[in-house]
C-alpha cells in the first residue's frame, strides 16, 4: 500500500498557469478548455477491460486535436454546466447541435464534450450519436438501448461504436485482496464500478452488433469499445496493492476520502494551503480558484460539521452525502490572486463507511440504469 502525497492525485498535471508540459486539462485558463481537454486527453481509468476493448483513437488524432485546442477561442467551445445553469449556452457555437445540451448532469456534460470533439477532430468522421435501438414485435416497439457514439476511421474505413462514461468512485476498503470492482462505490452508494462495467460489457457493447442497430445506423459496426474516464478515491490516500488485477491503469486519476477528523488532521499537516468545496459541476478537470473562493481549513471544518449534524428531517441527504473538497496552492507569479488544485477528495459523514461496506456486498440493483447513478 502506498500513500498519496499532496500532489500525487494529479501527477499527470500542472497548474492552471503552469509550465507548458503540464496537461491542458490543468493549465488552460478557460474552464471550457480544461473540461474539454479532460474529456479527451486525460488518462483512462482502466488499461484492461475483461471481455471488451478499450477505446482507441486513430493515429495522430489526439496530437492534432491538442494543437487545435491549445489555440481555440473559448467562446467557440461548449459552455460549462454553470454557464448552462445561468442561461449562457448561447455562448457555445455548437449549442443547438450537441446532444443533451441543456442537461446539467455531469455525465451528460462529459458526453456533450466528447460529441463536440468527435465532430471537430481530424482522422475520423462522426456518423451518429445517442442513437436509440428499437425492436418491433407483435406486442409493439421496445427500446433495447442507445448507442452513445458511432464514428468512421478515415484511414481504415472501420466503423467504431463507443460507449462512454465519466465516473467517480470511492474504494470502500474492506480488506479484500486482491481488491474487487464492487469495492468501488459512488459517493451516494447507488453505483458501483463492477456493476457499471458489467452493464457496458454485457448489454451496451453487444447492442452495436445487432440487426436493429444496423438498421438504425445504416452501417455495420466493425468494433465496439469502452470509453471510460474519471477519478478513483482511496481512504486517507492509501492506494492498495493489486489494482492491476482489476485492470485499473497505473496512471489513473485518483484522490482521497476521509472522515471529518481525519481530513482535519490532513489539513493541519499542510499549513499555508487553502481549501474550497468543489461543486459537482467542477468534478472533471483541475480547479483554478480565485482567492475569494477559497477558505481556511478551520472555516470549512465548522461548515461540514454543521452540515453532517443537520437535524432537519428533510435534510437527510445533507447529513448522508460526502462532500468533495479541493486542496489548493498558490498558482504562481503569473496568476496572482489565484489558487490551483493540488489534490482533491471526499469528506464523508458519520456512518458513511459502514453503509459503503454493506453496499459492496449487495447484489446488483435492478432498475438502476447506467448513467442514472452517482454522476
Amino acid at each position: 500500500m502506498r500513500e498519496l502525497g499532496p500532489d500525487l492525485s494529479l501527477t499527470r498535471g500542472g497548474d492552471g498557469h503552469g509550465p507548458s508540459h503540464a496537461p491542458l486539462w490543468r493549465r488552460a485558463a478557460s474552464a471550457r478548455a480544461r473540461d474539454l481537454a479532460w474529456t479527451t486527453l486525460s488518462p483512462p481509468l482502466l488499461d484492461v477491460v475483461p471481455g471488451a476493448a478499450l477505446a482507441r483513437w486513430p493515429a495522430g488524432t489526439l496530437e492534432a486535436w491538442q494543437h487545435w485546442l491549445e489555440g481555440a477561442d473559448p467562446a467557440t467551445l461548449p459552455a460549462t454546466i454553470d454557464e448552462l445553469a445561468d442561461g449562457h449556452a448561447a455562448f457555445s457555437a455548437d449549442a443547438d447541435l450537441d446532444p443533451a445540451n441543456r442537461s446539467l448532469r455531469l455525465g451528460r456534460h462529459a458526453e456533450r464534450l466528447l460529441h463536440f470533439a468527435l465532430r471537430h477532430m481530424q482522422g475520423l468522421s462522426l456518423l451518429a450519436a445517442n442513437v436509440p435501438v428499437r425492436r418491433a414485435s407483435r406486442h409493439g416497439v421496445r427500446t433495447l438501448g442507445e448507442l452513445d457514439f458511432v464514428w468512421r476511421d478515415l484511414a481504415s474505413g472501420a466503423v467504431v461504436h463507443w460507449e462512454m462514461a465519466a465516473k467517480f468512485y470511492l474504494m470502500a476498503a474492506g480488506g479484500h485482496q486482491p481488491p474487487r470492482a464492487q469495492d468501488f462505490v459512488g459517493p451516494n452508494l447507488v453505483d458501483r464500478l463492477g456493476d457499471k462495467l458489467g452493464h457496458i460489457v454485457h448489454r451496451q457493447l453487444p447492442l452495436g452488433h445487432t440487426s436493429e442497430a444496423r438498421a438504425a445506423l445504416g452501417h455495420t459496426v466493425d468494433r465496439s469499445e469502452v470509453y471510460l474516464l474519471g477519478w478513483l478515491f482511496y481512504r486517507d490516500g492509501q492506494v492498495p496493492a493489486g489494482l492491476d488485477t482489476l485492470g485499473i491503469a497505473p496512471d489513473h486519476l485518483h484522490g482521497w476520502w476521509s472522515t471529518l477528523d481525519a481530513w482535519a488532521a490532513r489539513a493541519a499537516a499542510r499549513p499555508g494551503l487553502r481549501w474550497c468545496r468543489l461543486p459537482r459541476t467542477g468534478w472533471l478537470s483541475g480547479a483554478l480558484v480565485p482567492e475569494a473562493g477559497t477558505a481556511d481549513a478551520g472555516t470549512l471544518h465548522g461548515l461540514l460539521a454543521q452540515r453532517f449534524a443537520d437535524p432537519g428531517h428533510d435534510r437527510g441527504w445533507r447529513r448522508e452525502s460526502p462532500v468533495m473538497l479541493c486542496e489548493l496552492e498558490p498558482a504562481g507569479p503569473q496568476a496572482p490572486g489565484w489558487w490551483r488544485e493540488c489534490s482533491r477528495g471526499f469528506v464523508v459523514p458519520p456512518g458513511w463507511q459502514e453503509r459503503a461496506l454493506a453496499r459492496t456486498e449487495e447484489p446488483p440493483r435492478a432498475g438502476a440504469p447506467a448513467g442514472q447513478e452517482d454522476a
